[in-house]
């Protein structure tokens, strides 16, 4: 069930949780909620359940790893492990460059450049449907999400086309 190196899954988790309990101090001051128990209940619990999680995961990834210590095996992460953190990392840079660019450039164009990324990222090579998957899934949540449900997407550039 756990691996050795899921202290690095562990500690990710411990940092989103620490910063959504950071950043609900805005949801604690509403008071106009129907929520009995208020608007930061949820994310608080999510947040907290995420911290114990990440702590289960780095107690027992280095309760593994000094057994296998005891054993003389060695500590380095393998050349497979070591591929498979790939993706991650990618598609994780890809989600900070599409935040930043969110507001500039505007859902409509930031939303295909991350899915394609995403896709390139797990090891789509197929330009043509790389293409069409972006640009459909793009086109039904944004008609979804902006006309459906009336949410506010940023328009970024095309704003004066909306």
């Amino acid at each position: 069930m756990f691996k050795k190196n899921d202290w690095i899954f562990g500690l990710i988790s411990i940092l989103i949780g620490v910063f959504v309990l950071a950043n609900i101090r805005d949801l604690l001051k509403v008071s106009n909620s129907m929520d009995p128990a208020g608007p930061a209940a949820l994310p608080s619990i999510i947040a907290w359940a995420m911290v114990a999680i990440g702590l289960v995961h780095i107690a027992t990834s280095m309760i593994m790893i000094r057994r296998e210590k005891g054993k003389g095996k060695t500590e380095t992460l393998p050349r497979r492990e070591r591929k498979s953190l790939t993706p991650v990392v990618l598609i994780t840079l890809a989600s900070a460059v599409f935040i930043a660019c969110l507001s500039s450039v505007g859902y409509p164009i930031a939303m295909p450049l991350l899915i394609a990324a995403i896709m390139l990222s797990v090891g789509v090579r197929d330009v043509k449907k790389i293409a069409i998957t972006s640009i459909v899934t793009t086109l039904i949540l944004f008609v979804s999400f902006s006309f459906g449900l009336n949410v506010d997407l940023p328009l970024g550039i095309l704003k004066r086309f909306f």
